[in-house]
C-alpha cells in the first residue's frame, strides 16, 4: 500500500503549474504551442470533466486495476488471481492525478471568472456566463473532493492548491468531518450562483450538455449523498443538510442522471479489458458471484441487461444455458486462492453485458435511481416528510427503465421485493446496490462500509493474506509525505478510526466494523453442468 506517488508533491506541483494568464499576450503560442500563455475556460473544463470515470472503473494512469467495481461486489477476475488477496497498485495515481489536473483546472476557472480584470475577456467567457462557470466548477470540484475523501479519509482540502498563491507548501490534511461541512457550504453557494437564464457552453460541457437545470439537480443530489453518510456519526447535521438539499430538488428521472460517454478524449477500460471486439483484450473481468446470485434469487430481469450469457471464451450451448433462464447465469467468486481456482469457473461464468464494452459506451456514474433510493432511506429515517415506499418503488422503476428491462411492476409487487417498513433500510440498501452496478463504485463501496449490506465474505486468497474483510479505505501516505510533511501526516493518521495508515482503519462516518467471513469451500467450486 506504499507504492503510490506523494499527495503532497502532487498538490505542490499543481500549485506551481497554475500559470498566470495575460489575455492580451498571444506571442507565446507561436513560441511554445504546448504551453500557451492564454487559458480558455471551455478547454479547461472539458479536460477536468474527463476524470469523472476514474471513480467508475480505472483510469488512464493505473493500467488494469478495477478495484472500484471489485470491492463493492460487482466484478471478479476470471483469468488470474492478481487482486484476489485484496491488493491494489493504482489508487494513489488516481488521487494525485485528480488534484494535479481536474481540481487545478476547476480552481483556475473559478479564479478567472472572479477576477475583475479577466472575467469579461473572450477566453474566459468561452465556457459561458461568469455565474454558471463558477457554479459548475464548484459543483464538479465537490464531486471530486467527496470521492477522494470517501476513498482515503483525511485529505488536503482547505489548503489545497495554495502553494503559489498563499505560500502554503506543507498543507494540512483536513478531517472528513471538516471536508463534508466545507463541501456542503461550497455546494450551497454554487447552487445559489446558477442562472438558468444565462448561457453555458454545451460543446464544452461533456457531462450535462450545458443544461443548467440538470447541474442544479446534480448539485442537490451531491449534497444528499454527502448528508446520508452522516446518519450514524452526526445525524442531526445530516438531517438538516439533507432536508435542505431535498427541498432544492435532486435527480428524479433518468433524463437527469449523471452519465459519462467515452470518446476520443477518454477510453473505456472495459473495451480493452473485456470486449471481444478488441483483439488484445485480457478477458479478466466478469460478474461477481454476489451480484449474480442476488439477482437470481429475486428473479430480477435487469440481469439480462447487466450480463451476457455468452462466456468470455465463446458461445455457450443452449441446452445447458437457456437464454431466458435466470439459472443459466453464474458469477465468479472474488478472491480465490490460485489461478487454477479462478480458471475453473470459465466454463460456466457469464460476461459483462456488451452494452458496457464499446469504445464510445455511455456508462452511469450517479443514476437517478441512486438518488431516489437515498431519498427513500432518508424518508425511512424520518429525515424528510416523504413516502419511503413510493421513493423505493420509484428507484426500482427508474433503474429498470435505465437499463431497458421489462417487468418492473411485477418485480416491485413480488414477495421478496415488496416494501416492508420493518426492514426498510435493508431493502433500500439491497436495491440501491443492485441499481448501482457498474456505476460510481466509490459510492457503492461507501454504502457497504457504512451499512454492512450486502454481506460479502472475502475469498480464501484474501484470508490467506490476512484480509478478513474487504478494505475500509485505501492506504495513501508514502515515505515522501512523511519526510516532507511529517507533522500533518501524524495528525491525519490520528483522525482515522483505528489510527493506523492502512486499509483496516475506517473513515469518520464508518462507525462499526463490517462483519468478517470467508467464502465456504462449496462457494469456491463451480457447478457441474
Amino acid at each position: 500500500m506504499k507504492q503510490f506517488k506523494s499527495i503532497l508533491l502532487s498538490v505542490l506541483t499543481a500549485s506551481i503549474l497554475v500559470t498566470a494568464c495575460n489575455p492580451a499576450d498571444f506571442g507565446d503560442i507561436n513560441k511554445d504551442p504546448n504551453n500557451p500563455s492564454t487559458a480558455f475556460t471551455n478547454y479547461l473544463f472539458t479536460s477536468a470533466a474527463t476524470y469523472v470515470p476514474y471513480f467508475v472503473l480505472g483510469s488512464a494512469t493505473n493500467g488494469y486495476d478495477p478495484w472500484q467495481q471489485e470491492w463493492p461486489g460487482y466484478i471478479s477476475e476470471s483469468k488470474n488471481n492478481q487482486y484476489g488477496p485484496l491488493a491494489t497498485t493504482a489508487q494513489y495515481s488516481t488521487v494525485s492525478t485528480i488534484y494535479l489536473y481536474a481540481l487545478r483546472n476547476l480552481k483556475q476557472i473559478v479564479e478567472m471568472n472572479e477576477d475583475e480584470d479577466q472575467k469579461g475577456e473572450s477566453n474566459v467567457l468561452a465556457f459561458g456566463s461568469n455565474n454558471n462557470q463558477i457554479a459548475v466548477s464548484k459543483t464538479l470540484s465537490a464531486f471530486y473532493y467527496m470521492s477522494l475523501t470517501d476513498i482515503i479519509g483525511p485529505i488536503v482540502f482547505t489548503e489545497a492548491l495554495k502553494g503559489k498563491s498563499d505560500d502554503i507548501w506543507t498543507p494540512k490534511y483536513d478531517s472528513q468531518e471538516t471536508v463534508y461541512a466545507g463541501l456542503d457550504t461550497m455546494l450551497k453557494e454554487a447552487y445559489g450562483q446558477f442562472k438558468e437564464n444565462e448561457d453555458l457552453s454545451g460543446a464544452a460541457d461533456i457531462l450535462f450538455g450545458g443544461d443548467v437545470a440538470k447541474w442544479k439537480k446534480f448539485n442537490a443530489s451531491l449534497r444528499m449523498l454527502l448528508a446520508i453518510k452522516m446518519c450514524d456519526v452526526d445525524p442531526a447535521n445530516g438531517k438538516t443538510r439533507f432536508a435542505a438539499a431535498y427541498s432544492d430538488g435532486g435527480m428524479t428521472s433518468n433524463a437527469d442522471s449523471f452519465m459519462y460517454t467515452y470518446d476520443d478524449l477518454t477510453w473505456n477500460r472495459l473495451y480493452y479489458w473485456v470486449s471481444p471486439d478488441y483483439s488484445g483484450a485480457g478477458f479478466n473481468a466478469v460478474p461477481n458471484m454476489f451480484i449474480v446470485e442476488q439477482m437470481k434469487a429475486l428473479k430480477d430481469n435487469r440481469m439480462f441487461k447487466y450480463f451476457d450469457i455468452e462466456g468470455y471464451r465463446g458461445p455457450r450451448p443452449a441446452d445447458k444455458f437457456p437464454r431466458d433462464s435466470y439459472d443459466s447465469f453464474y458469477g465468479v467468486p472474488f478472491g480465490l486462492s490460485t489461478n487454477d481456482a479462478v480458471n475453473a469457473w470459465t466454463s460456466v461464468c457469464c460476461s459483462i453485458n456488451s452494452s458496457l464494452l464499446g469504445m464510445s459506451a455511455t456508462v452511469p456514474v450517479i443514476p437517478a435511481a441512486r438518488v431516489l433510493f437515498t431519498e427513500a432511506e432518508a424518508a425511512a429515517r424520518g429525515w424528510i416528510s416523504a413516502d419511503a415506499k413510493a421513493l423505493y418503488e420509484a428507484g426500482i422503476a427508474a433503474s429498470f427503465e435505465q437499463w431497458g428491462a421489462e417487468g418492473a411492476d411485477a418485480y416491485i409487487a413480488s414477495e421478496a421485493v415488496a416494501f416492508d417498513s420493518s426492514k426498510a433500510i435493508e431493502q433500500i440498501a439491497i436495491q440501491r446496490w443492485i441499481a448501482s452496478y457498474m456505476s460510481d463504485g466509490v459510492e457503492a463501496w461507501a454504502d457497504w462500509r457504512r451499512l454492512d449490506i450486502p454481506k460479502m465474505p472475502v475469498g480464501p486468497g484474501a484470508a490467506d493474506s490476512g484480509n478478513t474483510h474487504y478494505p475500509y479505505r485505501l492506504g495513501f501516505y508514502t515515505d515522501t509525505d512523511v519526510d516532507y510533511n511529517y507533522d500533518n501526516y501524524v495528525e491525519a493518521v490520528k483522525m482515522l478510526r483505528g489510527g493506523v495508515d492502512d486499509v483496516t482503519s475506517r473513515l469518520w462516518w464508518d462507525v462499526e466494523p463490517n462483519e468478517e467471513g470467508v467464502l465456504t469451500e462449496e462457494q469456491c467450486v463451480p457447478p457441474t453442468l
